[in-house]
C-alpha cells in the first residue's frame, strides 16, 4: 500500500466526547469531520496524518486507518473477504498482531466469533503468501493491531494505528478512588470552554490529579502523544517513521517551558494529593501545578478569568446519595461565595445530587465515565445579577 493515499481515518472516543473531538479536529485541519457513531468521527488522510491525530488529539480513544469495506452475511463470508487482504504487505515481519472490534449481524450469537474469524483469515493469508504464521495476542501491547467494524450487513477493516489506547498517556501509574480517564479529562477541559493561554485553573477535590495534568500540557501546548513511547503504526511495513520524527521535533519546539496561566491542585486527603503530585511528576509538570493538602472550601480559588473543576463523589451504593448530599450543597454555596467572576465545571453521575448544587447550569452536557451516564455541568459565576430587568430596576429603570 502507498501509505499516502488517502482513505477514511475513523477517530474513536468515549461516549459524550464526540463534540470535543470534532473541535479539536476542526482545528487541527478537519473542520469537515463528521460523526459516524455517538463514539466515532469520521475524516479524510493518509498514514501521515493518522500520526499526526495520533500526537495531537487529546479526547480520542483511537485513529482507525480504513483498507476495505466488504457486504458480508457470516462469518465464513468475512472470512473470504479479510483473507483477500495483502495483510503481508501491511503488517511488519515478525510483528505479532492483535484484532479487536465489534460486529452484529444474524445468526451471530458471540461478536468474538467474527474476531476469530478475521484472526484466521489473516493469519492462513500469510501462511499462503510467506509460509510463515505470524503470532497472535489479546492484547494491542505491542502488536500491529487490525479493527473490525461490522454493522447492517458491511464489514469495515482498519487499521489501528494508536494500539493501545490514546488515553492512556503513561503517566497515571498510581490512580485514586474513582478516576477520570486521561481523555474524559482532556474532554471536560475543552467542553467548559477554558482558555488554556488566558484563563487560570483549579482543581479541587483532584484526586488522581488528572484535570490538573492535563490542563497543565495544554496551557503549555504539548502535545499528548510526546509521552507515549510505542504505537501500533510502528508495526506496520515502511512506516513513514522520517514523517514521525518530523511531527516529534515540531511538537518538541511548539512546546512552551512553563504554563501561561496558573494552575492548582488539591483534595482533603493527603494520600490523594501525594499520589497526584507523583503522577504530574512523571508528566513533567509537577513544578508548575500549585500542589495543596485542602478542603474544597478553604482551596485557594484564582483570579478571574479562570475556570474551577470538580469530579466529587457520585457513589451508586444505597444510602450514599443521603450522605453526600450536605456535599453537593456546600458545592454550590462555595461557588456562589466565592468564586464570582469564574466559571466552573462539575461532572456528576447522580442527577439527585447534581440537583444539590442549587444553581443553574448554563449547559448540561452527557458524557459517560467508564459505564456511567454522567453530566458535565458547567457554570458561569457573575459577579452580580445578569438579569437585564434587575439591571434596570436598580438603575432606576422599569420594574421586574
Amino acid at each position: 500500500m502507498n501509505w499516502t493515499d488517502p482513505t477514511t481515518l475513523t477517530v474513536t472516543c468515549g461516549r459524550g466526547c464526540a463534540g470535543a473531538l470534532r473541535r479539536e479536529l476542526a482545528a487541527l485541519g478537519h473542520p469537515e469531520a463528521r460523526d459516524f457513531t455517538p463514539t466515532a468521527v469520521g475524516v479524510e488522510g493518509d498514514l501521515r496524518e493518522a500520526l499526526k491525530l495520533n500526537l495531537w488529539l487529546r479526547s480520542a480513544n483511537r485513529v482507525l486507518f480504513e483498507v476495505a469495506a466488504f457486504r458480508v452475511r457470516t462469518p465464513d463470508e468475512l472470512y473470504a473477504a479479510a483473507t483477500t487482504l495483502p495483510w503481508e504487505e501491511w503488517l511488519a515481519p515478525g510483528a505479532p498482531f492483535h484484532v479487536h472490534g465489534d460486529a452484529e449481524a444474524p445468526g451471530l450469537r458471540d461478536p468474538r466469533f467474527a474476531l476469530l474469524r478475521c484472526k484466521d483469515a489473516i493469519a492462513d493469508r500469510f501462511v499462503r503468501k510467506t509460509g510463515a504464521r505470524p503470532d497472535s495476542q489479546s492484547d494491542p501491547d505491542g502488536a500491529a493491531c487490525i479493527a473490525l467494524h461490522w454493522r447492517d450487513g458491511v464489514a469495515r477493516l482498519h487499521l489501528d494505528t494508536s494500539g493501545v489506547p490514546l488515553s492512556r498517556r503513561g503517566y497515571r501509574l498510581r490512580p485514586w478512588i474513582a478516576p477520570l480517564r486521561e481523555n474524559l479529562a482532556a474532554a471536560i477541559l475543552l467542553e467548559s470552554g477554558w482558555d488554556p493561554a488566558e484563563d487560570a485553573f483549579a482543581g479541587p477535590m483532584c484526586g488522581s490529579g488528572t484535570l490538573a495534568i492535563e490542563a497543565a500540557w495544554m496551557a503549555m501546548r504539548r502535545a499528548p502523544g510526546l509521552h507515549r513511547e510505542s504505537y501500533a503504526f510502528q508495526r506496520l511495513r515502511d512506516w513513514p517513521a522520517d514523517a514521525w520524527r518530523g511531527l516529534l521535533d515540531a511538537a518538541r519546539r511548539r512546546c512552551l517551558p512553563l504554563p501561561a496561566v496558573p494552575i492548582a491542585a488539591s483534595d482533603v486527603d493527603s494520600r490523594a494529593v501525594e499520589i497526584a503530585r507523583d503522577n504530574a511528576e512523571r508528566a513533567g509538570v509537577a513544578r508548575h501545578i500549585a500542589f495543596g493538602v485542602a478542603d474544597f472550601r478553604r482551596a485557594p480559588v484564582p483570579r478571574a478569568p479562570g475556570l474551577v473543576a470538580m469530579n466529587p463523589e457520585y457513589g451508586e451504593r444505597m444510602g450514599l446519595e443521603e450522605r453526600l448530599a450536605p456535599l453537593y450543597a456546600a458545592i454550590g454555596d462555595d461557588l456562589k461565595t466565592r468564586c464570582a467572576g469564574l466559571r466552573a465545571a462539575v461532572i456528576s453521575g447522580n442527577p439527585e445530587l447534581a440537583k444539590r448544587i442549587g444553581l443553574r447550569p448554563s449547559r448540561r452536557i452527557p458524557m459517560w465515565n467508564g459505564p456511567i451516564e454522567c453530566r458535565l455541568l458547567l457554570y458561569d459565576l457573575y459577579a452580580g445579577t445578569r438579569d437585564p430587568r434587575l439591571i434596570r430596576k436598580h438603575a432606576g429603570g422599569d420594574d421586574a
